[in-house]
């Protein structure tokens, strides 16, 4: 009998599943793996588009906040920001109930720089650095700790304040966003949030970028071009340089085409004259929003007349007592020139000029100067300055740093 009783129970089971199919053969829409709806055409399954992912540099649209009974503005839109700089607003709150309110659980996003929380004559701070989300109250009355951590913020009846909260905009073009989470315990308004949000735009489209003029001798001349656009103001126009040095030769022309100016500027640099590190930074002035400034970078490797080995600090390690010492210096042109010194001089010693000497002898071009410890030097630190007047065309002067111990 229970053979019997199974064979009708499957036969049940299967009269039931025959009435849940669609009339005619239709099948019902399929399910692609992650649940997401998918069409049958042509055999094939076309999956759901997948969802957008938020990075830093893309806001997925998302619907604007709604004002709450604490917030008549949820929501703020910073604004267009060049460059690199740090956004501030401000969201102004009323406790709407005849009690204490707790604020609990502040937590801001990743992106939010910080928070400050002003009611009445208390002030907080919501921070992302060096601790993520810590929360302290600020200490102006000049006795205990300047910044106590707390748990929560107490709202007073009917009390008014304001959240003032800091958004870091970063020199790349696109939106930046940032919100602030708050648990409360006011029973009609358990949880909100704040977002605020703004944009980072180039005014000035500078191609290329920075010039590399690479390694370079003291006595020679490059030259560089570079274009400039304004996306947000098509015509515009450069009223001054500055920066750079004397090094730079810097000329610059307009080429207005269908309203839109693009500025060519044609730079020489060198001879540079001296042994420098090499390019600058030249800052150019325009009449765009109150003579905004765009910077070009020119780098370069200058090679200068004169190479100092082992450099300029000598290194005299220890020295022992009783025992005579001696550190070489070579001068080594690099223009053919021959490198001569007009006078020796010590300054900055830590013992008696009686101890140090210095001498000097040509090498060819090279110009060779030996400084020398006598063997009665007394025992301690020893070091100071030697300064080697040349006599070069570019080159007047350079100085030697040295020290050492005598023990």
């Amino acid at each position: 009998m229970k053979s019997h009783y199974r064979i009708a129970s499957l036969a049940a089971v299967a009269a039931a599943c025959v009435t849940l199919l669609p009339a005619q053969g239709k099948v019902p829409p399929a399910k692609n793996p992650a649940g997401s709806d998918a069409t049958a055409a042509g055999g094939r399954v076309t999956p759901a588009r997948p969802p957008v992912r938020q990075g830093s540099s893309a806001i997925r649209k998302q619907p604007k906040l709604p004002p709450n009974s604490w917030f008549p503005v949820t929501e703020l839109d910073l604004g267009t920001f060049f460059g690199s700089q740090k956004a501030v607003g401000r969201f102004e709150f009323e406790n709407p109930t005849g009690e204490e309110i707790l604020w609990r659980g502040l937590q801001g996003s990743c992106t939010c720089a910080k928070a400050v929380i002003r009611i009445g004559d208390r002030t907080y701070e919501l921070t992302s650095k060096p601790r993520p989300n810590e929360l302290v109250r600020i200490n102006k009355s000049g006795t205990g700790p300047e910044r106590e951590r707390v748990r929560q913020i107490a709202i007073g009846p009917n009390e008014k304040g304001e959240v003032e909260v800091h958004l870091e905009i970063p020199n790349v073009p696109g939106p930046r966003q940032a919100h602030l989470d708050v648990h409360t315990t006011d029973d009609n308004l358990s949880q909100f949030k704040l977002r605020w949000s703004g944009k980072s735009a180039k005014l000035f489209m500078i191609t290329p970028s920075e010039i590399n003029l690479n390694k370079m001798t003291w006595n020679e001349t490059r030259e560089f071009t570079v274009n400039v656009t304004s996306p947000l103001n098509p015509d515009f126009n450069i009223t001054g340089m500055t920066g750079g040095s004397e090094a730079f030769d810097v000329k610059w022309d307009k080429k207005l085409e269908n309203g839109r100016a693009t500025w060519t500027i044609h730079g020489k640099y060198g001879p540079v004259g001296t042994d420098v590190a090499g390019g600058g930074v030249l800052k150019f002035s325009t009449d765009v929003r109150g003579a905004t400034q765009f910077s070009v970078r020119v780098m370069a490797l200058v090679q200068g007349p004169l190479e100092i080995k082992p450099g300029g600090f000598v290194p005299l390690g220890m020295i022992r007592r009783g025992k005579a010492a001696t550190k070489q210096v070579v001068f080594q042109p690099n223009d053919g020139t021959k490198i001569e010194a007009s006078k020796l001089t010590f300054e900055k010693l830590t013992i008696g000029a009686e101890f140090v000497k210095a001498s000097c002898r040509n090498d060819g071009n090279n110009l060779v100067v030996e400084i020398a410890i006598a063997d009665s030097a007394p025992r301690g630190l020893l070091k100071g300055d030697l300064v080697v007047d040349l006599k070069h065309p570019i080159v007047k002067q350079k100085r030697i740093m040295f020290n050492g111990f005598v023990r």
